[in-house]
């Protein structure tokens, strides 16, 4: 009987401090529901629902300041109110065993300090 090769993408692995028992990565994905750029609790469930021991999220890009913003509703880490509003959801991702990453944004000469964002103008 011959035996199967393992399916890399489930293999596990180390990056640098972290082991990985996959290579199946959420990328992060704008999801404009942070209304006021407060994450809201929904978002527990979201990432919670995508999370695997050992594997890894990505947030959707976040904020760094009021005028990092080129999206709206997109949520922040700038403010104790946010920060706060994270902290369940890391603890939902982190109960599953998973690790989570923030991905800390600024839209550069887009950003629009809460007016006209990119979305508005694409779209």
């Amino acid at each position: 009987m011959a035996t199967k090769e393992p399916i890399p993408l489930l293999t596990p692995h180390k990056m640098g401090q972290f082991e990985l028992s996959h290579r199946v990565v959420l990328a992060p994905l704008t999801r404009c529901r942070s209304y006021g750029n407060v994450p809201q609790p929904h978002a527990a469930l979201h990432y919670s629902q995508r999370a695997t021991k050992g594997g890894l999220l990505i947030a959707e890009a976040t904020g760094v300041s009021a005028t990092a913003q080129g999206f709206p509703d997109t949520p922040g880490i700038w403010t104790q109110q946010q920060v706060d509003a994270w902290k369940p959801i890391v603890d939902a991702v982190h109960g599953k065993g998973a690790l989570f990453f923030c991905q800390i944004w600024h839209a550069g000469r887009v950003s629009t300090n809460g007016k006209l964002g990119i979305h508005d103008i694409l779209c």
